[in-house]
């Protein structure tokens, strides 16, 4: 890639995981727009190469309408990064629709309608998208069954649009840590935490697989914690 005029766009950009990819491209010279529902909270919304758009990924409209926000003045794209989403554990007891429709929409929607809103400025032969999934992608947790449900599906979509995308040689990227502490885990003492992955280290492992030179592809990464499935 050309290192003056990289460009990115990583929803859920301003916290977590995706703070961190912002934050670790721009310390490498791309110019990134943060996409979040309030993006202006990112600690490094002021930097001079970064550009904030206040989108809710369930809203069609406003993705579109950030689409071309960038479209306007970027032109084309190096690099989407898809990992706005949210989780909490749902037990089959208590769950309730509200649940089920905030975490599909979010977690899927979400990156179907990016996906599908920012496709078009992606440059072929070198762009890459990579989203953000989950260990709850590969496998099942008691009491988070709408989370790994939405990872599945997350999981499946992204191996379809690998396969539809190569052809302009777009390549398609899954991460899929075990437990990470970001927001999703606040309800945790420190102490549950302890073993958990800070946001920083996948972030780390995704900035390098996304800048790999384009004849080469890491379709899934999984990074797990070191003493297991948590």
């Amino acid at each position: 890639m050309n290192r003056h005029d990289r460009v990115a766009v990583v929803t859920g950009g301003s916290l977590g995981i995706g703070a961190e990819i912002s934050t670790q491209l721009l310390d490498d010279g791309w110019t990134v727009h943060v996409l979040a529902r309030n993006a202006g909270a990112y600690a490094n919304a002021g930097h001079r190469s970064c550009r904030t758009h206040d989108v809710d990924v369930r809203d069609s409209r406003a993705l579109k309408a950030a689409a071309d926000d960038v479209a306007a003045s970027a032109g084309q794209l190096d690099a989407l990064i898809l990992c706005a989403g949210i989780g909490y554990p749902t037990p089959l007891s208590s769950v309730t629709r509200d649940q089920y429709d905030e975490l599909f929409e979010t977690n899927v929607a979400g990156a179907v309608f990016t996906a599908q809103a920012f496709a078009p400025l992606l440059r072929d032969g070198q762009a890459v998208i990579t989203v953000i999934s989950s260990i709850a992608g590969r496998r099942g947790f008691a009491d988070w069954s709408l989370y790994c449900a939405s990872k599945h599906g997350l999981e499946g979509f992204t191996a379809s649009i690998r396969d539809e995308l190569r052809p302009r040689r777009i390549r398609v990227t899954s991460i899929q840590p075990g437990s990470v502490d970001t927001p999703s885990y606040d309800h945790l003492s420190a102490e549950e935490k302890a073993e958990f992955m800070e946001p920083a280290t996948v972030a780390a492992l995704t900035v390098q697989a996304i800048q790999l030179p384009p004849e080469a592809v890491v379709e899934v990464l999984f990074l797990n914690n070191a003493v297991g499935d948590l």
